[in-house]
Protein backbone atom coordinates (compact mmCIF):
# COMPACT_ATOMS: atom_id res chain seq x y z
CA UNK A 1 0.00 0.00 0.00
CA UNK A 2 1.38 3.40 -0.96
CA UNK A 3 1.51 6.36 1.40
CA UNK A 4 -1.29 8.09 -0.53
CA UNK A 5 -3.52 5.02 -0.39
CA UNK A 6 -2.89 4.67 3.34
CA UNK A 7 -3.71 8.34 3.87
CA UNK A 8 -6.96 8.08 1.91
CA UNK A 9 -8.04 5.03 3.91
CA UNK A 10 -7.15 6.79 7.18
CA UNK A 11 -9.24 9.87 6.25
CA UNK A 12 -12.17 7.69 5.17
CA UNK A 13 -12.00 5.84 8.50
CA UNK A 14 -11.90 9.16 10.38
CA UNK A 15 -14.80 10.73 8.48
CA UNK A 16 -16.85 7.54 8.67
CA UNK A 17 -16.24 7.28 12.42
CA UNK A 18 -17.38 10.88 12.89
CA UNK A 19 -20.51 10.20 10.83
CA UNK A 20 -21.47 7.17 12.91
CA UNK A 21 -20.54 9.08 16.06
CA UNK A 22 -23.15 11.73 15.21
CA UNK A 23 -25.85 9.09 14.81
CA UNK A 24 -24.91 7.32 18.06
CA UNK A 25 -24.94 10.70 19.83
CA UNK A 26 -28.41 11.41 18.39
CA UNK A 27 -29.62 8.01 19.64
CA UNK A 28 -28.20 8.64 23.11
CA UNK A 29 -29.55 12.19 23.42
CA UNK A 30 -33.02 11.29 22.14
CA UNK A 31 -33.56 7.97 23.96
CA UNK A 32 -32.06 8.85 27.34
CA UNK A 33 -32.14 11.85 29.63
CA UNK A 34 -28.64 12.98 28.72
CA UNK A 35 -27.51 16.60 28.71
CA UNK A 36 -25.01 17.73 26.03
CA UNK A 37 -22.81 19.28 28.75
CA UNK A 38 -22.52 15.91 30.53
CA UNK A 39 -21.72 14.01 27.34
CA UNK A 40 -19.21 16.62 26.16
CA UNK A 41 -17.47 16.57 29.55
CA UNK A 42 -17.22 12.78 29.74
CA UNK A 43 -16.21 12.53 26.10
CA UNK A 44 -13.40 15.07 26.39
CA UNK A 45 -12.07 13.86 29.75
CA UNK A 46 -11.89 10.19 28.86
CA UNK A 47 -10.86 10.63 25.20
CA UNK A 48 -8.16 13.11 26.30
CA UNK A 49 -6.93 10.66 28.94
CA UNK A 50 -6.95 7.83 26.38
CA UNK A 51 -4.93 9.85 23.85
CA UNK A 52 -2.45 11.09 26.45
CA UNK A 53 -1.83 7.59 27.84
CA UNK A 54 -1.44 6.29 24.29
CA UNK A 55 1.32 8.79 23.41
CA UNK A 56 2.91 9.02 26.88
CA UNK A 57 5.67 6.40 26.25
CA UNK A 58 7.04 8.35 23.27
CA UNK A 59 5.93 11.93 24.07
CA UNK A 60 6.36 12.26 27.84
CA UNK A 61 9.26 14.70 27.47
CA UNK A 62 7.22 17.00 25.19
CA UNK A 63 4.23 16.83 27.54
CA UNK A 64 6.31 17.85 30.55
CA UNK A 65 8.02 20.68 28.67
CA UNK A 66 4.71 21.97 27.32
CA UNK A 67 3.09 22.08 30.77
CA UNK A 68 6.08 24.00 32.16
CA UNK A 69 6.11 26.59 29.37
CA UNK A 70 3.88 29.57 30.43
CA UNK A 71 3.14 30.73 26.88
CA UNK A 72 2.23 27.26 25.64
CA UNK A 73 0.16 26.58 28.75
CA UNK A 74 -1.83 29.79 28.20
CA UNK A 75 -2.41 28.89 24.55
CA UNK A 76 -3.46 25.38 25.61
CA UNK A 77 -6.08 26.77 28.01
CA UNK A 78 -7.49 29.10 25.33
CA UNK A 79 -7.58 26.20 22.88
CA UNK A 80 -9.39 24.01 25.41
CA UNK A 81 -11.99 26.66 26.28
CA UNK A 82 -12.74 28.33 22.95
CA UNK A 83 -11.77 25.53 20.58
CA UNK A 84 -12.56 22.16 22.08
CA UNK A 85 -15.38 22.99 24.50
CA UNK A 86 -17.16 25.25 22.02
CA UNK A 87 -16.95 22.74 19.18
CA UNK A 88 -17.94 19.69 21.26
CA UNK A 89 -20.78 21.33 23.18
CA UNK A 90 -22.27 23.15 20.19
CA UNK A 91 -22.18 20.01 18.02
CA UNK A 92 -23.96 17.88 20.62
CA UNK A 93 -26.48 20.67 21.32
CA UNK A 94 -27.19 20.93 17.58
CA UNK A 95 -27.83 17.17 17.44
CA UNK A 96 -30.12 17.31 20.49
CA UNK A 97 -32.17 20.12 18.92
CA UNK A 98 -32.20 18.71 15.36
CA UNK A 99 -30.51 15.50 14.21
CA UNK A 100 -27.08 14.14 13.38
CA UNK A 101 -27.37 14.77 9.63
CA UNK A 102 -28.42 18.39 10.03
CA UNK A 103 -25.75 19.10 12.67
CA UNK A 104 -22.91 17.69 10.55
CA UNK A 105 -24.06 19.45 7.37
CA UNK A 106 -24.25 22.81 9.17
CA UNK A 107 -20.81 22.12 10.60
CA UNK A 108 -19.52 21.89 7.02
CA UNK A 109 -20.08 25.66 6.73
CA UNK A 110 -16.83 26.01 8.66
CA UNK A 111 -15.00 25.74 5.31
CA UNK A 112 -16.70 28.94 4.13
CA UNK A 113 -16.09 30.71 7.45
CA UNK A 114 -12.44 29.68 7.43
CA UNK A 115 -12.00 31.02 3.89
CA UNK A 116 -13.50 34.37 4.92
CA UNK A 117 -11.38 34.48 8.08
CA UNK A 118 -8.17 33.93 6.13
CA UNK A 119 -9.16 36.55 3.57
CA UNK A 120 -9.68 39.13 6.35
CA UNK A 121 -6.59 38.15 8.31
CA UNK A 122 -4.24 38.33 5.33
CA UNK A 123 -6.04 41.33 3.73
CA UNK A 124 -6.81 39.34 0.61
CA UNK A 125 -9.93 40.00 -1.43
CA UNK A 126 -12.22 36.97 -1.67
CA UNK A 127 -12.05 35.16 -4.99
CA UNK A 128 -15.06 34.72 -7.23
CA UNK A 129 -15.31 31.11 -6.08
CA UNK A 130 -15.35 32.17 -2.42
CA UNK A 131 -18.07 34.77 -3.05
CA UNK A 132 -20.17 32.19 -4.88
CA UNK A 133 -19.63 29.71 -2.06
CA UNK A 134 -20.89 32.21 0.53
CA UNK A 135 -24.15 32.79 -1.37
CA UNK A 136 -24.49 29.06 -2.00
CA UNK A 137 -23.86 28.27 1.66
CA UNK A 138 -26.39 30.71 3.04
CA UNK A 139 -28.87 29.71 0.34
CA UNK A 140 -28.40 26.12 1.44
CA UNK A 141 -28.98 27.05 5.09
CA UNK A 142 -32.15 28.92 4.10
CA UNK A 143 -33.52 25.91 2.18
CA UNK A 144 -32.56 23.47 4.92
CA UNK A 145 -34.02 25.63 7.68
CA UNK A 146 -37.31 26.62 6.00
CA UNK A 147 -37.86 23.90 3.37
CA UNK A 148 -38.37 26.79 0.96
CA UNK A 149 -41.22 28.30 2.98
CA UNK A 150 -40.07 31.41 4.92
CA UNK A 151 -42.94 31.20 7.40
CA UNK A 152 -42.09 27.62 8.40
CA UNK A 153 -38.96 26.51 10.21
CA UNK A 154 -38.07 22.88 9.48
CA UNK A 155 -35.06 23.13 11.77
CA UNK A 156 -35.71 24.40 15.27
CA UNK A 157 -34.17 27.83 15.97
CA UNK A 158 -31.98 26.28 18.68
CA UNK A 159 -30.81 23.55 16.31
CA UNK A 160 -29.90 26.09 13.63
CA UNK A 161 -28.19 28.41 16.14
CA UNK A 162 -26.06 25.67 17.69
CA UNK A 163 -25.23 24.32 14.24
CA UNK A 164 -23.91 27.71 13.09
CA UNK A 165 -22.00 28.15 16.36
CA UNK A 166 -20.51 24.72 15.74
CA UNK A 167 -19.34 25.84 12.28
CA UNK A 168 -17.64 28.87 13.83
CA UNK A 169 -16.09 26.65 16.49
CA UNK A 170 -14.61 24.47 13.74
CA UNK A 171 -12.71 27.60 12.66
CA UNK A 172 -11.50 28.59 16.14
CA UNK A 173 -10.41 24.99 16.79
CA UNK A 174 -7.65 24.79 14.12
CA UNK A 175 -6.70 28.47 14.50
CA UNK A 176 -6.08 28.12 18.24
CA UNK A 177 -4.37 24.73 17.92
CA UNK A 178 -2.08 25.58 15.01
CA UNK A 179 0.86 26.89 17.05
CA UNK A 180 0.54 24.18 19.68
CA UNK A 181 0.43 21.40 17.10
CA UNK A 182 3.43 22.84 15.26
CA UNK A 183 5.54 23.07 18.42
CA UNK A 184 4.44 20.02 20.40
CA UNK A 185 2.48 17.76 18.05
CA UNK A 186 -1.26 17.48 17.36
CA UNK A 187 -1.77 14.43 19.58
CA UNK A 188 -0.12 16.13 22.57
CA UNK A 189 -2.12 19.35 22.15
CA UNK A 190 -5.44 17.56 21.66
CA UNK A 191 -4.92 15.01 24.43
CA UNK A 192 -4.07 17.63 27.05
CA UNK A 193 -6.58 20.13 25.66
CA UNK A 194 -9.40 17.61 25.89
CA UNK A 195 -8.59 16.80 29.51
CA UNK A 196 -8.38 20.48 30.50
CA UNK A 197 -11.57 21.35 28.60
CA UNK A 198 -13.41 18.35 29.97
CA UNK A 199 -12.45 19.13 33.56
CA UNK A 200 -13.37 22.81 33.17
CA UNK A 201 -16.76 21.97 31.66
CA UNK A 202 -17.38 19.32 34.32
CA UNK A 203 -16.80 21.77 37.17
CA UNK A 204 -18.59 24.76 35.58
CA UNK A 205 -21.69 22.71 34.70
CA UNK A 206 -21.52 20.55 37.84
CA UNK A 207 -21.97 17.45 35.72
CA UNK A 208 -22.20 15.24 38.82
CA UNK A 209 -25.71 16.69 39.26
CA UNK A 210 -26.57 15.77 35.64
CA UNK A 211 -25.52 12.12 35.82
CA UNK A 212 -27.99 10.15 33.69
CA UNK A 213 -29.53 6.76 34.36
CA UNK A 214 -28.26 4.51 31.57
CA UNK A 215 -28.71 0.83 30.84
CA UNK A 216 -26.14 -1.37 29.11
CA UNK A 217 -27.09 -0.04 25.66
CA UNK A 218 -26.68 3.54 26.85
CA UNK A 219 -23.23 2.90 28.29
CA UNK A 220 -22.17 1.08 25.14
CA UNK A 221 -23.22 4.18 23.17
CA UNK A 222 -21.10 6.36 25.49
CA UNK A 223 -18.13 4.02 25.05
CA UNK A 224 -18.53 4.16 21.25
CA UNK A 225 -18.58 7.97 21.30
CA UNK A 226 -15.41 8.13 23.42
CA UNK A 227 -13.32 5.41 21.78
CA UNK A 228 -14.50 5.30 18.14
CA UNK A 229 -16.12 8.71 17.70
CA UNK A 230 -13.36 10.70 19.37
CA UNK A 231 -10.04 8.92 19.95
CA UNK A 232 -9.98 6.67 16.86
CA UNK A 233 -11.54 9.19 14.46
CA UNK A 234 -9.15 11.97 15.52
CA UNK A 235 -6.07 9.73 15.26
CA UNK A 236 -7.09 8.36 11.85
CA UNK A 237 -7.96 11.73 10.30
CA UNK A 238 -4.82 13.50 11.54
CA UNK A 239 -2.76 10.60 10.18
CA UNK A 240 -4.49 10.99 6.83
CA UNK A 241 -3.85 14.75 6.74
CA UNK A 242 -0.13 14.17 7.28
CA UNK A 243 -0.01 11.72 4.35
CA UNK A 244 -2.26 13.22 1.67
CA UNK A 245 -2.46 16.88 2.71
CA UNK A 246 -5.33 19.05 3.98
CA UNK A 247 -7.04 19.59 0.59
CA UNK A 248 -7.76 15.93 -0.16
CA UNK A 249 -8.45 15.26 3.52
CA UNK A 250 -11.08 18.02 3.64
CA UNK A 251 -12.78 16.62 0.55
CA UNK A 252 -12.86 13.15 2.09
CA UNK A 253 -14.16 14.74 5.29
CA UNK A 254 -17.39 15.61 3.47
CA UNK A 255 -18.23 11.92 3.81
CA UNK A 256 -19.14 12.71 7.43
CA UNK A 257 -22.44 14.56 6.84
CA UNK A 258 -23.41 12.17 4.05
CA UNK A 259 -22.85 9.11 6.25
CA UNK A 260 -24.52 10.78 9.25
CA UNK A 261 -27.61 11.66 7.19
CA UNK A 262 -27.94 8.23 5.55
CA UNK A 263 -27.35 6.24 8.73
CA UNK A 264 -29.66 8.55 10.71
CA UNK A 265 -32.42 7.99 8.16
CA UNK A 266 -31.95 4.20 8.06
CA UNK A 267 -31.25 3.45 11.72
CA UNK A 268 -33.24 6.13 13.51
CA UNK A 269 -35.97 6.86 10.95
CA UNK A 270 -35.00 10.51 10.56
CA UNK A 271 -36.91 12.05 7.65
CA UNK A 272 -35.55 14.70 5.28
CA UNK A 273 -37.65 16.75 2.84
CA UNK A 274 -36.59 17.12 -0.79
CA UNK A 275 -35.96 20.87 -0.53
CA UNK A 276 -34.08 20.27 2.72
CA UNK A 277 -31.80 17.77 0.94
CA UNK A 278 -31.20 20.30 -1.85
CA UNK A 279 -30.11 22.77 0.83
CA UNK A 280 -27.70 20.21 2.27
CA UNK A 281 -26.27 19.57 -1.20
CA UNK A 282 -25.68 23.32 -1.64
CA UNK A 283 -23.81 23.50 1.66
CA UNK A 284 -21.62 20.49 0.89
CA UNK A 285 -20.93 21.86 -2.60
CA UNK A 286 -19.31 24.94 -1.04
CA UNK A 287 -16.51 22.72 0.25
CA UNK A 288 -15.64 21.54 -3.25
CA UNK A 289 -15.89 25.06 -4.70
CA UNK A 290 -13.40 26.44 -2.18
CA UNK A 291 -11.03 23.48 -1.90
CA UNK A 292 -10.78 22.86 -5.64
CA UNK A 293 -9.53 26.34 -6.45
CA UNK A 294 -6.59 26.39 -8.82
CA UNK A 295 -4.80 28.69 -6.42
CA UNK A 296 -4.88 28.42 -2.63
CA UNK A 297 -6.92 31.00 -0.72
CA UNK A 298 -3.75 32.36 0.87
CA UNK A 299 -0.52 32.43 -1.07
Amino acid sequence: MTKTQHGIIACVIGATSWGFNGVVSQFLLSHYTVEPSWLASIRMCLAGLFLTLMIWPTKKAEIRLMLHDPISLRQLILFALFGLILSQFSYLSAIKNSNAGTATVLQTLSVVFMSLYLAVRFHKRPTAREIISVFLAFGGVYLAATDGTPSAMVISPLGLTWGLIGAVACVTYPVLSQGLAANWGAAVANGLGMMIGGLFLSVSCQVWTLWPVLDLTGWLAVAFIIIIGTALSFTAFVTGISEIGPMKATLLGTLEPVIASVVSAIALGTTFHTVELIGYACIIATVFIIILQKKPAIS
